[in-house]
């Protein structure tokens, strides 16, 4: 592997697991009173732009990383809208 097809994929790594704390919590507690809204509406459009963009560049380290991202997005955008 290139080094920086290295570089890709640490960052895909390092990307999926950004939200993993928060979604992990969220689902524990259910409590979503300090997230904001408009920034989780935000992350999964963003997600989900980047992963259009990634299939559509064919570059795996990017997609890899938005096929962990977008649902973590999603369910604390989902947790934040039904218990806020």
């Amino acid at each position: 592997m290139e080094p920086v097809q290295l570089l890709g994929y640490s960052a895909a790594i390092a990307a999926a697991l950004i939200f993993l704390p928060q979604v992990i919590q969220t689902v524990k507690s259910k409590d979503t009173n300090s997230l904001s809204l408009a920034t989780f509406i935000l992350v999964s459009i963003s997600n989900s732009l980047w992963l259009s963009y990634g299939i559509i560049i064919s570059d795996p380290a990017i997609i890899l990383s938005q096929v962990f991202l977008f649902p973590m997005g999603l369910t604390i955008l989902v947790y934040k809208v039904i218990y806020r």
